[in-house]
């Protein structure tokens, strides 16, 4: 005979919100049968300050960030029911945080550019997963202030590798014109500036930049560049649709607060703070938590995203050591041995390393550079590519050498503990920004 009073019962019972009972619910992999201590630690500290605005999460590089912030999205979504956002630098990492919830049979779901929001995400029952600019883009299917639509709310975020999410956020909110496909328009903005650079007496480092003569960065003196705003932002309006429409939504009243950069590629706007408080969707959010590693400057999760001082000086760390283990970090460049062929030594240690099945990876700032190290190393050029390569050293069916172009961070791969470092990655901004410290020096 059926017990309906049972029955009834086990229909009842709420779902578990503590996220280490959630882990133990769950399907694991083979060989896993419990969390690190360090992620114990930091879930429980979580679930005590969990309805705090903003919470910093910090982890040892591979002391498994990703489960951690999937078991916080789960905890949120079986207590209040609400839709969890999880973001992350790039598309690669996006794939690896949905290969991570399938391991674990956390219901996960990509974002997918043309495409509705999902309903299950929509009904807090999937946690949605995106770069940074799935949210942060001036027409945004979750909404921006003073478009007209309803924005998307949340029950939480969590932000990915925030600590170097800043470059990812401030291109969000970065309009730049290429001088190859926007001449004409690069050309009348230098135009307008250049009696300005005449001033300050520049007009000869300005004049060999847009000339493409210098590979430096300046920018328009705050006086000039206000005093011609109306102008600017007039003629900016007239053709921003053929060169970005999703940023200028975001500096168009706001265009006082930004820097304007001239490079010999490009002219770049870019805010002096990324204006995040125009999206209500995170502006608003109850729960907003920033996972980080433990060597991080978390004063840039505060200049990027607003975040609270106070939230960020008192993180959720983990006194366990797991995770750290010993690397060997080589950097060609500041090798210095009398004048000895460095690069060919490095890429010799990084072809017996390799052999001797020493996971080896070489990080590039660039494809051009990625391409010299081509002779000893493979190069995936594309994110497809770049996922299937990071695939195969994480299985251990390759220890390389593989060579990635401008990614530095989030890669996991845990046959690696060998690492070369070829050269460093420059945006505009932070190459004026080191401009502006050796000026400084030299006064």
């Amino acid at each position: 005979m059926v017990d309906f009073k049972k029955l009834r019962e086990s229909k009842a019972k709420p779902k578990p919100i503590n996220p280490r009972e959630i882990f133990n619910a769950l399907p694991k992999p083979p060989g896993i049968n419990d969390l690190y201590a360090s992620q114990a630690e930091v879930l429980d500290n979580w679930f005590a300050r969990r309805n705090e605005q903003d919470v910093v999460v910090k982890l040892h590089t591979g002391g498994g960030k990703t489960l951690v912030a999937l078991l916080m999205a789960q905890s949120v979504m079986n207590e209040i029911g609400e839709p969890v956002l999880y973001l992350a630098p790039t598309n690669q990492l996006v794939g690896q945080v949905l290969a991570k919830s399938r391991e674990y049979g956390i219901s996960a779901q990509p974002y997918t550019k043309g495409q509705p929001l999902p309903g299950e995400f929509h009904d807090g029952k999937s946690v949605l997963v995106g770069a940074y600019e799935t949210l942060f883009t001036g027409r945004s299917k979750f909404g921006v202030r003073g478009d007209g639509r309803s924005p998307v709310k949340v029950g939480a975020i969590i932000l990915d590798d925030a600590h170097v999410a800043l470059t990812s956020v401030r291109e969000a909110f970065t309009l730049t014109i290429p001088v190859k496909d926007h001449a004409d328009v690069y050309a009348d903005l230098a135009g307008r500036f250049r009696v300005a650079f005449r001033d300050v007496g520049r007009s000869g480092t300005f004049s060999d930049i847009t000339n493409g003569k210098d590979y430096g960065v300046v920018e328009v003196p705050s006086w000039a560049w206000n005093r011609k705003l109306p102008e600017v932002q007039d003629y900016i309006s007239q053709h921003v649709d053929g060169i970005d429409p999703y940023v200028w939504p975001f500096l168009r009243d706001n265009l006082a607060f930004c820097h304007c950069l001239f490079s010999r590629t490009a002219v770049a706007i870019t805010p002096i703070f990324p204006p995040v408080d125009l999206v209500p969707t995170f502006e608003d959010c109850p729960r907003r938590i920033y996972m980080s590693a433990t060597i991080a400057d978390d004063s840039e999760i505060v200049r990027t995203f607003g975040a609270s001082p106070e939230a960020v000086a008192k993180p959720i760390t983990s006194t366990s050591l797991a995770g750290v283990g010993e690397r060997m970090i080589l950097v060609p460049e500041l090798m210095k041995l009398g004048g000895a062929g460095i690069t060919p030594m490095v890429k010799n240690i990084a072809t017996k390393l390799a052999e001797r099945k020493k996971g080896v990876a070489i990080l590039a700032p660039s494809g051009p550079v990625a391409k010299t190290w081509t002779d000893v190393a493979t190069y995936p050029e594309t994110t497809k590519a770049v996922t299937e390569r990071v695939a195969e050293m994480q299985s251990g069916s390759s220890f390389g050498p593989i060579v990635l172009a401008n990614r530095y961070d989030g890669i996991d791969l845990a046959t690696l503990r060998r690492k070369i470092q070829s050269g460093w990655p420059w945006t505009r901004i932070a190459r004026y920004a080191e401009n502006c410290q050796v000026g400084r020096k030299q006064n």
